[in-house]
């Protein structure tokens, strides 16, 4: 008769992430976010945020989209206007493709709940005072 041992999370889990395919999307990212002035006003950015569209209650990524173009087209006010949290998406993607040699790296979990968490509130602020989303 065989246990199988369940581990639960503790206050020092990680995420252990492999870079390789994050630096593909980061290079996707600032291609796309260099070409978008060529495109028609018509495309849209991307699909529309689900928990916004059924609830109208904005999600910790809504204008992230439009903040990273803002970022890339040198526009600091309304990135982060839009979400604060383009700027560490813009950074990270940076670090990802300067630093080329990295392969793997550990956050830990309670940074990501944190990261969302402070997105969230700030979407949340910004819901509850009439400011534009």
């Amino acid at each position: 008769m065989s246990t199988a041992t369940v581990t639960t999370p503790t206050a020092s889990s990680a995420v252990d992430l492999d870079l390789k395919p994050l630096r593909f999307g980061a290079a996707a990212m600032f291609g796309i976010a260099a070409m978008r002035p060529a495109l028609p006003d018509a495309v849209p950015l991307g699909p529309p945020c689900p928990l916004r569209t059924f609830t109208g209650i904005p999600c910790p990524f809504c204008g992230m989209t439009r903040g990273v173009l803002a970022i890339v087209h040198g526009d600091v006010s309304a990135a982060f206007a839009f979400n604060p949290g383009a700027f560490l998406i813009v950074a990270m993607a940076v670090v990802l493709l300067v630093a080329w040699r990295w392969q793997r790296v550990r956050i830990p979990v309670w940074a990501v709940f944190l990261f969302f968490a402070l997105l969230w509130a700030y979407q949340l602020f910004k819901y509850s005072t009439g400011r534009p989303l």
